[in-house]
């Protein structure tokens, strides 16, 4: 991993086990370490907070890791991510990974492999800037209804928004994801895996043309 500016961890875990893994891996030198036990307050600073890696303990929160593991794909899916899963839970690990999991480790997690995924997912994401935020919920709808074929307009009428505003979501989105033309836009998201969510977002598009209302996130949501 280069040197350089603090990078900035986040790890969601209901125990202490993986705060002492963690720890023990990496030390604290040019680390700054942030854990969570809620779901919610992690994506809150998530939300609000650059992020260069968040680690995920699946161990007694599956529904929930899984869920804050989707949830980041679709918020900021620049951020890496690592689940760590029981030994042997190998339909957990398959799941994390569908989730948006970039890696999964089993415990018990020696600190030599841990701290070296934990580098290489650090080091592979070095290119994107540091000062990066993640998406906002509205950005994250916007997005998925123009994966989806819609236009401004369209998605102006479908979320009871002015084209202005719309406009102005999507200069945002294309800033963030460091895209300059819709071509760009859909291959950057083929390449993060946000194309699937998009047709979801479709169907429910075309077979409620009618009524229009803003999209259900699919996603288990984090309590």
């Amino acid at each position: 991993m280069k040197n350089g500016s603090r990078r900035r961890i986040c790890c969601y875990a209901k125990g202490p086990q993986v705060r002492q893994m963690v720890e023990t891996a990496l030390g604290w030198g040019d680390r700054q370490i942030g854990y969570f036990s809620k779901c919610r307050d992690c994506l809150e600073k998530l939300s609000a907070t650059p992020c260069d890696i968040l680690i995920v303990d699946l161990e007694g929160v599956e529904e929930e890791g899984l869920g804050l593991l989707a949830q980041v794909r679709r918020m900021a899916p620049w951020v890496p991510t690592l689940a760590i899963v029981e030994r042997a839970a190998v339909p957990l690990a398959v799941k994390a990974v569908k989730a948006g999991a970039c890696d999964c480790l089993e415990k018990p997690v020696p600190s030599d492999r841990l701290r070296e995924a934990i580098e290489a997912q650090l080091d592979r994401n070095a290119s994107v800037p540091r000062s990066q935020r993640a998406l906002t919920h509205m950005e994250v709808q916007i997005l998925q209804l123009i994966l989806a074929g819609k236009t401004s307009q369209d998605i102006a009428a479908y979320l009871h928004r002015s084209k202005r505003t719309i406009d102005v979501h999507r200069k945002n989105i294309m800033r963030k994801l460091q895209v300059c033309s819709l071509v760009e836009l859909i291959k950057r998201a083929l390449g993060m895996g946000l194309i699937e969510d998009s047709e979801s977002v479709s169907e429910k598009h075309d077979e409620s043309h009618d009524v229009p209302h803003a999209p259900d996130d699919p996603t288990p949501r984090c309590t």
